[in-house]
């Protein structure tokens, strides 16, 4: 585990909000992020506040994507085709 600052995105419905200067334990190994109990404090009271946009710091756009039309089916083998 490693003290860092993070930034995190939080889901509101459709709406996302993004946070940063997040103290967080992080782990080496899969960058699972851990807060402490005043840390997850402040992002329960934000997000019962609806990030308030005259609160934010600032605003980015974020590009939406949709796998709609990419998502490939795998194609059928023939029936006579063996593979070992």
């Amino acid at each position: 585990m490693v003290a860092k600052t993070m930034r995190t995105a939080i889901w509101q419905g459709d709406r996302v909000a993004i946070v940063e200067d997040v103290p967080a334990l992080v782990c080496g190994n899969c960058n699972e992020q851990f807060y402490d109990e005043p840390v997850s404090d402040a992002l329960r009271r934000l997000a019962e506040d609806g990030f308030p946009a005259d609160a934010a710091t600032s605003e980015m756009v974020v590009p939406v994507f949709s796998l709609k039309e990419r998502i490939r089916e795998p194609k059928q083998m023939p029936e006579d085709v063996y593979l070992d």
